[in-house]
C-alpha cells in the first residue's frame, strides 16, 4: 500500500493510497471532505472550509461496461461527460441529468449529492440506477455494497444511505450503475399558455399513452434562457418524446397536439432542455433544489409570482431547481410556502452578499435523529465533513 503525505489544504491521493490517507486523518482527528473535480464544493458550505480537501479527480477510469447486461462501473473521479461520450460509442447512455448551473461534474460527486431532475420521470434518479458501489470509511476501512449485476441486491440499502449523504458518511470510490439504449429519436417540445388550461392538460397527459422522457414545468424565465418561451401566458411546460422511428414521434406529436386549446402555443426547443441551468448563476443570485408534492408545485410557484426566479420542476415528481436574484425575506417566505406543502427548499449557494449571515443549506428533517445516529457510527470523532449531515 502505498503511503500519501498529509499537507494542508487539497489531497489527491491513488486509490492504493487512500485507506492509509483516511486512517491518518482518523488518528489525527483532522477533518477533511470528498471533492471530485471541486467545482461544486461551495454548495450547501455557506462559510469558509478549513480542513482537507480528499480528491478523486485523478482516479477516473471505466472498470468495465458490460453493453449486453446495460451496465457500466467506473471510478468516482470519472467526468460525466466523460462517460456520457464513451457510452455514446456503443449507443448508451446514463439516464441522469448533469448537475445544475456547472458542465462540469463526476460520477462520484453525483451519487454523493444523489440531486435528481426532470429524466427522474421516466428513469427515476442515480439513486434507483446503482447497483454498486465501493467505498471507504472515515477509519480508513474499505467495504463494497450490492455487485455488477442488476439481479445483485446485497448491501442495498447501504448504497441508498449513500446517495445523497452529500460525502458526510464514506468516501466513495467506485459505482457500477445502469445504463440505457440512446432513443434512435427525440423530440423536445415547449408549451406556453395560461395556468387553468395548462394544468386540465397535466390531468390529460397523467391518463395519455403518451411516455415522454420528462415533463418539467418551467418559468418563462428558464424559457428565455433558451432564448424561447414567446408565448404569452402564466406556465411553461417542456414535453421531451423519444421513439425508435420518426413516424411515432409525429404521432405522438399529434396526439399532443389535438388536446390544445386555443390559449396553448406550442414550440419546439433547439436543444436539451436542461441546457437552460447550464450556466452557473450570478454573485447575486441564488441556486435552490425544491421539491413538493406534484400537484401543487405548479399553482404554488405561480401563486409566488417571482419574476427574479427562474425555475422549472416535474410534472409528476415535484422535483425542480431555481436560480434568481431574491432578497432573504422572499426567499424565507418561498421555503415556508413549499413546507407548508410538505416540501422542502435546499439552498445550494448563496449570493456574496450574504456570506457574514448564510441561510443554513438544509432544514431540519423527521429523520434526522437516525441519520445523526448513522453518522456517530460511521465516523464517531466528526472529522469526515463536519456540519455537513443533509436535513440534521
Amino acid at each position: 500500500m502505498g503511503t500519501a503525505t498529509i499537507t494542508r489544504d487539497w489531497l489527491r491521493p491513488t486509490l492504493q493510497e487512500v485507506s492509509d490517507l483516511l486512517q491518518q486523518l482518523h488518528g489525527s482527528r483532522q477533518p477533511w471532505r470528498p471533492a471530485g473535480l471541486g467545482e461544486h464544493l461551495h454548495w450547501c458550505q455557506p462559510g469558509p472550509w478549513k480542513g482537507h480537501v480528499v480528491s478523486l479527480a485523478h482516479n477516473n477510469r471505466i472498470l468495465h461496461h458490460g453493453v449486453e447486461d446495460f451496465t457500466v462501473e467506473v471510478e468516482a473521479g470519472l467526468p460525466l461527460d466523460w462517460l456520457q461520450d464513451s457510452l455514446a460509442e456503443r449507443g448508451q447512455w446514463l439516464a441522469v441529468d448533469p448537475p445544475p448551473a456547472s458542465r462540469l461534474g463526476t460520477i462520484g460527486g453525483l451519487v454523493a449529492r444523489g440531486l435528481s431532475a426532470g429524466l427522474r420521470h421516466r428513469y427515476l434518479g442515480i439513486r434507483d440506477q446503482l447497483i454498486g458501489v465501493s467505498f471507504v470509511r472515515p477509519d480508513g476501512g474499505a467495504a463494497k455494497a450490492g455487485g455488477r449485476v442488476v439481479k445483485n441486491v446485497a448491501g442495498y440499502d447501504l448504497m441508498r444511505l449513500l446517495c445523497g449523504s452529500w460525502g458526510s458518511l464514506a468516501l466513495v470510490t467506485s459505482v457500477t450503475l445502469r445504463t440505457y439504449p440512446i432513443p434512435p429519436q427525440r423530440r423536445h417540445l415547449l408549451l406556453t399558455g395560461a395556468a387553468a388550461p395548462m394544468l386540465k392538460l397535466r390531468q390529460w397527459l397523467l391518463r395519455s399513452f403518451l411516455t415522454p422522457e420528462r415533463m418539467d414545468w418551467w418559468s418563462h424565465g428558464m424559457a428565455r434562457r433558451l432564448s424561447c418561451g414567446r408565448g404569452t401566458g402564466e406556465l411553461c411546460l417542456v414535453v421531451s418524446l423519444s421513439s425508435i422511428s420518426r413516424d411515432a414521434m409525429d404521432a405522438q406529436e399529434q396526439a399532443l397536439a389535438t388536446q390544445l386549446q386555443d390559449s396553448i402555443q406550442m414550440e419546439h426547443l433547439p436543444h436539451w432542455p436542461q441546457a437552460a441551468l447550464a450556466e452557473p448563476p450570478k454573485t447575486d443570485e441564488w441556486l435552490f433544489h425544491f421539491g413538493c408534492p406534484p400537484g401543487a408545485l405548479a399553482p404554488l410557484m405561480v401563486e409566488m409570482g417571482y419574476s427574479q426566479l427562474s425555475w422549472q420542476g416535474g410534472l409528476t415528481t415535484g422535483l425542480g431547481y431555481g436560480m434568481g436574484d431574491l432578497t432573504i425575506e422572499q426567499v424565507l417566505h418561498l421555503r415556508g410556502r413549499l413546507t407548508s406543502h410538505g416540501g422542502f427548499l435546499t439552498i445550494l449557494s448563496q449570493p456574496q452578499a450574504t456570506s457574514q449571515s448564510p441561510l443554513p443549506p438544509w432544514q431540519r428533517q423527521p429523520a434526522a435523529n437516525i441519520m445523526l445516529a448513522v453518522k456517530q457510527a460511521l465516523d464517531p470523532h466528526g472529522v469526515l465533513s463536519p456540519g455537513r449531515l443533509p436535513g440534521a
